[in-house]
């Protein structure tokens, strides 16, 4: 949850002067309020401008827009809707707020003085101050815009669009000098929406081909990176290299352009390598650069920002060919001392060993990855009995076992809660755990019912980030005396370091309830109550949230809250299916919904698959599913057929007039990964002029089914054969995947840019044949691997076989081992490089954190034996994805302490198939390891036994369950 909860009440509670002059004296107060704009949430926004509204009409027309029960003087009547309030005065007292408006609203604005306002000065200044707008709002003011300049006068004033530019569905063709204008108002709209992509690069072509020199290409700044690969390509390479260092890292630039500017800019043999001031001039294109570009590396070393910068967007083979080159004449001291950034972070950890730290001091304020920081926490912090006591302990954090905190005495457990929450977003969840268990204990240490009895002052003393760790039952004896610093706290919580399945969060979301209550009934809350729950408002369950359908506020209360709950990250997925029932009950049917409310609920709406493909295809409402989707951190397949349908449905209507093709190169263009929902048919039926158009956006993605493949392969043979060039096989991308693995073994596939088609859908004869044909054309043999050639092969090291693996060098592959264990490989060539990591490091018996995580899914190939001899506290530094590709048999083998350290995150990755294997005892582990449950809350009353929430029996026992249906069926 990213809001700012009830910051805006200041705000929300200045009392205005009821005298004459009220009108000036809001305008002194609105004018105060807008200094705090930038730094308000979009929640805030949205409340402080239905409180101007209300205040300009309670003290101008004397009129009030709120509810008859919340009317504060009997004399004031009801607004007219019709009332024109929306006046010059008004508009410029409103600033930025009027991107915050209803629809509605811009219909209460006079003609003139609306068109007056688009025309000054002010529109700018308010629009200068805000980045989005609600497509329905934008579209209402675009369709005033319009009448006030008419059809022909429009185009001549694209320069005073500000914001509503993001809202222009399909811009007039305009002359380059207009379209430069354009995309100047362009600047500043989301580029995630494909139609906004689309227009910029029609409006980019039409300058670019009226600019006849550098300067006229200067002009389109930014905008520049919507020029094609062959737009690039034209431009002189000296013009290139000065337009590339101007715009520095202001461009995001797309691979297939990094690599049009690259061959441009450096040929592939390197005959004149660039010096390492053309390195950091081209910073923002590094990734299209080839590896003997960075030959003078080293030149730049001391430009520790430069360096940084340089490696930001590059792929991991390229990093480690920098790396590479660095080690060779580089003390490894000294290139501790001098990288950052993501260089740092691919350091191998064999190369921190070497460069002998001793010191915190040494360490400085880096950013370290997991395997450096559990490194560093041992070697430097582990000796030291008060590690607690360092200043800024800040990514090293992440290396702080849970043995480290426990050792901790009891005297000094306030010391370790602060440093290790100083930083919290280095904390992991199982790191919060223990250090909450270790603090609660040496509380109830001092007082057997501390929780019970806790003054106000004591809970202030302890972090809102350990407090919510605290089990249920302790969170239910808190006492009310309590409730003004436990609902501070809750407000302002951060639950990234709670697990997502925590039995405290109910608990904590009920205490609140029940202190914001204050002994009366749920449904008597406002909607200031509701407010404080913070980032618990989204825990609330339907139930709960039924509660406030009582008397007096209590719907209005109901209806913001579910409002708010559209702005969560996170909503527990036992609670989407009766939430959207809820949302249909008080709003009524997600398909009967104005664009106005599917802005304010669409999130909610769009956590249930079956209600969005429901959902009707209105002309506005793929624009409304954009804006929806940029706020979203995770989207689902259904939104994106959704989006398919809508794209595909429209466009088609507008052709079933004439018999044109289905497929067209727009439409590939604005679908991007939504292009895997074209059936067979409608690809078969794509012209071979747009296959080749779109060749390289349809090799983007990743998740074609056999079907597809086969007909874009006839079209490649078609198309592109007989020989296939190694650019070309660059722009096919993942299309490559409906290649034979004979055809796969000839095709030119260069080793430094196989990481851009490693995690399209490879099966592993495939990739055994990718490996065949880039040992081949690069003239490779398994011996020759170096670490940078071991990184950039990715997953296609999984296409080696048995014999090769076995042939790595030992001290490349120490180098290259982090990056090689992001790799998913079968559970036998797992087993390979995990006896090659044996050799490299050791036994497994001795492997530490640091080795663990460094190893990442290589540790999937352990045996039984080995999986058993590993120490309890490295499980929590197993990677994430390697859990899942951990055979249920061996899994199995695992113990009960083992069970226990991998922690919530780890524990969450257990799959059903591991789970049916697994003994009631061991099940319990795992149940308590997800939910970061102590022993004690985890057991019955009666029996002692370990009992599991309804939801942990749910979530672990029906495979088990299901495995012994299926036995007794035999």
């Amino acid at each position: 949850m990213t809001c700012c909860w009830g910051a805006s009440k200041p705000a929300l509670g200045m009392k205005l002067p009821s005298d004459v002059g009220g009108r000036q004296n809001l305008k002194k107060l609105l004018d105060m309020l807008k200094e705090t704009f930038v730094g308000m949430s979009e929640d805030q926004t949205t409340q402080v401008v239905k409180w101007e509204k209300e205040q300009i009409m309670e003290k101008y027309f004397n009129c009030t827009t709120r509810p008859a029960a919340d009317q504060r003087s009997s004399s004031m009547e009801r607004c007219n809707p019709k009332r024109k309030w929306l006046d010059s005065d008004t508009l410029n007292m409103m600033g930025p707020y009027i991107a915050k408006l209803a629809p509605k609203d811009v219909d209460s604005a006079p003609t003139k003085e609306l068109c007056e306002f688009f025309s000054s000065h002010k529109f700018t200044e308010a629009t200068n101050m805000v980045s989005n707008m609600n497509p329905s709002l934008g579209r209402k003011f675009l369709k005033r815009f319009q009448e006030c300049f008419g059809t022909n006068v429009f185009s001549k004033n694209v320069d005073k669009l500000g914001i509503l530019a993001c809202h222009v569905s399909n811009a007039p063709d305009l002359d380059p000098d207009l379209s430069q204008k354009l995309l100047s108002e362009l600047n500043s709209c989301d580029d995630g929406n494909p139609k906004i992509k689309q227009m910029k690069k029609r409006l980019v072509k039409a300058v670019f081909s009226n600019a006849t020199d550098i300067r006229g290409l200067q002009k389109l700044g930014k905008s520049l990176a919507f020029l094609t690969p062959s737009d690039l390509s034209k431009i002189s390479k000296a013009d290139l290299k000065d337009i590339i260092t101007n715009l520095g890292s202001s461009v995001r630039w797309t691979r297939a352009q990094m690599r049009a500017i690259g061959k441009k800019l450096q040929d592939k043999k390197c005959n004149k390598s660039m010096s390492g001031q053309d390195l950091l001039a081209l910073k923002s294109v590094a990734e299209g650069l080839p590896r003997c570009a960075f030959k003078h590396v080293k030149e730049i070393l001391n430009d520790t920002e430069g360096m940084k910068n340089i490696a930001q967007r590059m792929r991991k083979g390229q990093r480690m060919a920098i790396l590479q080159e660095l080690l060779g004449d580089v003390a490894p001291s000294l290139l501790v001392q001098k990288l950052s950034g993501r260089l740092l972070g691919s350091l191998p950890l064999s190369t921190l060993v070497e460069a002998n730290i001793v010191s915190l001091d040494q360490v400085g304020d880096k950013t370290w990855s997991r395997s450096q920081a559990a490194f560093l926490a041992k070697k430097i912090l582990n000796g030291n009995k008060f590690w607690y006591r360092v200043k800024k302990l800040r990514s090293v954090m992440q290396g702080i076992t849970c043995e480290m905190i426990d050792a901790v005495s009891d005297s000094d457990t306030g010391d370790m809660g602060e440093a290790v929450t100083e930083d919290p977003q280095w904390l992991s969840k199982r790191q919060a755990g223990c250090a909450a268990r270790k603090l609660f204990a040496s509380l109830e240490k001092e007082r057997a019912d501390y929780f019970k009895t806790i003054t106000e002052e004591e809970m202030k003393n302890i972090s809102t980030c350990l407090l919510l760790q605290l089990p249920p039952s302790k969170v239910e004896d808190l006492p009310d005396s309590v409730c003004p610093t436990l609902l501070d706290k809750i407000e302002e919580a951060d639950l990234s370091s709670l697990p997502q399945r925590s039995l405290s969060r109910p608990a904590f979301t009920e205490r609140a309830l029940r202190c914001l209550a204050n002994g009366t009934d749920l449904s008597m809350l406002t909607e200031e109550d509701v407010s404080r729950l913070g980032p618990f408002l989204c825990e609330l369950s339907p139930a709960q949230l039924k509660v406030m359908r009582g008397p007096l506020m209590a719907p209005e209360v109901l209806k913001s809250s579910l409002r708010a709950m559209a702005s969560c990250q996170q909503i527990p997925r036992r609670h989407v299916a009766d939430l959207v029932q809820l949302i249909n009950d008080t709003f009524g049917d997600p398909s009967n919904w104005s664009p106005e409310t599917m802005e304010e609920l669409g999130a909610l709406v769009l956590l249930d698959d079956n209600t969005i493909s429901t959902l009707p295809n209105k002309p506005w409402l793929k624009a409304v599913l954009y804006f929806l989707k940029s706020k979203l951190k995770h989207t689902s397949k259904a939104l994106g057929k959704k989006i398919f349908d809508l794209t595909t449905t429209a466009s088609n209507a507008a052709r079933k007039k004439r018999a044109a093709e289905q497929v067209t190169a727009e439409m590939i263009e604005e679908l991007g990964m939504n292009n895997v929902y074209w059936s067979v048919e409608q690809l078969d039926g794509m012209s071979d002029q747009t296959f080749l158009a779109t060749v390289e956006t349809l090799g983007d993605v990743p998740d074609y089914n056999a079907d597809q493949l086969a007909v874009l392969k006839s079209k490649i043979d078609k198309n592109l054969v007989p020989e296939i060039t190694e650019s070309e096989v660059k722009q096919l991308g993942c299309l490559t995947c409906g290649f034979s693995g004979e055809d796969l073994e000839t095709l030119p596939f260069p080793l430094d840019t196989l990481e851009e088609t490693a995690n399209c859908g490879w099966n592993e004869s495939q990739m055994e044949s990718v490996w065949k044909g880039a040992s081949k054309y690069n003239n490779l043999t398994v011996k020759q691997l170096k670490a940078a050639d071991m990184v950039m092969l990715s997953r296609f090291i999984c296409g080696l076989d048995s014999t090769e693996i076995r042939q790595l060098n030992i001290d490349a592959f120490k180098d290259a081992v982090g990056s090689v264990g992001s790799v998913a490989c079968s559970y036998s060539k797992s087993q390979e490089l995990k006896r090659l990591a044996v050799s490299a490091f050791g036994n497994p018996n001795s492997w530490d954190e640091a080795q663990v995580s460094e190893l990442g899914n290589i540790v999937a190939g352990l045996d039984a034996t080995e999986f058993a001899s590993l120490n309890s506290s490295v499980f929590s530094f197993i990677s994430k994805p390697c859990i899942a590709l951990i055979p249920p048999r061996i899994f199995a083998s695992l113990n009960v302490d083992q069970l226990l350290s991998l922690g919530p995150d780890n524990a969450a990755m257990v799959t059903s198939g591991q789970q049916a294997e697994m003994t009631y005892e061991q099940l319990a582990a795992v149940e308590r390891a997800a939910t970061g449950s102590t022993d004690q809350e985890q057991r019955s009353d009666h029996s002692g036994a370990p009992s599991m929430s309804a939801e942990g029996i749910s979530a672990f026992m029906m495979p088990l369950l299901f495995l012994l249906m299926g036995l007794l069926l035999l």
